[in-house]
């Protein structure tokens, strides 16, 4: 992904919706919709479906239902993300949709809820937002934002959006240029910090952390020993800047035959806890994929 010429993707926000092929829909008076193609690329280190390839979707979702509760002159940060993920996904090319809503909003933050699901209804994943309403509006707005609530004052007119190619779409890992590296007990997954996968704010975009510590947590999750992702929770501390390249660290905190903890933590280049997750893994029946 990040040695295709630049000249040939989104050089601002919209980055990994573009690289994931997300498309939102929002309102006001309604929830948030989001749309993604399935495909054989999303796949995990084994080969194997895997629920990382969800991040930027839930987040995107969830977010955008969050974001339009904003107080004016205030904008969003995320504070906390849980997915439980209910049925293996499909990489047959059928389209899955997702819908968050507001459960509760006041002018501190909000708590957003939102499910996933394939064409014939059948739910992937059941997913929650927490997230804190900060002073400041950024410069930039999200692709296609030009609903009057998002905007203090009048929208400006958006610009005409140039046609990019679709991206080159092998495998999870892949698309994010990453590698996962085993070392002393543990496994670092290491991307390029590509701002090119940047949010708003000029950090990485939080689904794609949450793409990279599922990621990282399923080395010790494969398929050839029955298991699979059944839940994530993660916490967002402090913005991951792009500056250089990006490390997600995992160790598992239990490590049994059909149950399995793994934590993930990310790092500021001044070494302070970015995003810690914890992701849980079953085998057979408690977690069919």
């Amino acid at each position: 992904m990040t040695t295709q010429n630049t000249n040939s993707r989104p050089s601002g926000p919209g980055g990994a919706e573009w690289l994931f092929g997300i498309g939102m829909t929002f309102g006001q008076d309604s929830p948030a919709h989001g749309t993604m193609r399935s495909g054989p690329w999303m796949t995990g280190p084994d080969g194997a479906p895997n629920a990382a390839a969800l991040g930027v979707l839930i987040d995107d979702t969830l977010t955008l239902a969050a974001v339009l509760r904003r107080p004016a002159s205030h904008w969003l940060v995320t504070t906390e993300v849980s997915i439980d993920h209910v049925a293996p996904l499909p990489l047959d090319g059928r389209t899955l949709t997702s819908r968050g809503e507001i459960v509760s909003a006041d002018s501190g933050g909000a708590l957003a809820t939102g499910t996933i699901q394939d064409e014939s209804g059948q739910a992937l994943a059941l997913m929650s937002l927490r997230s804190r309403y900060v002073p400041g509006v950024p410069e930039q707005r999200p692709p296609g934002m030009t609903d009057p609530a998002l905007a203090d004052g009048p929208p400006a007119e958006e610009p005409a959006k140039p046609e990019y190619p679709e991206p080159e779409r092998k495998s999870l890992l892949s698309m994010l240029d990453a590698s996962l590296e085993p070392e002393d007990g543990q496994v670092k997954l290491r991307m390029p910090g590509d701002p090119f996968l940047g949010n708003l704010r000029g950090t990485l975009h939080g689904g794609i952390a949450l793409c990279a510590s599922q990621l990282a947590a399923s080395y010790w999750l494969p398929a050839e020993e029955g298991m699979s992702i059944a839940s994530t929770r993660i916490t967002y501390l402090r913005g991951l800047e792009l500056s250089g390249p990006v490390e997600f660290t995992a160790r598992p905190v239990h490590h049994g035959r059909t149950f399995r903890l793994i934590e993930v933590t990310s790092r500021t280049a001044s070494g302070k806890p970015a995003t810690i997750a914890t992701v849980s893994g079953y085998a057979g029946s408690a977690r069919k994929s």
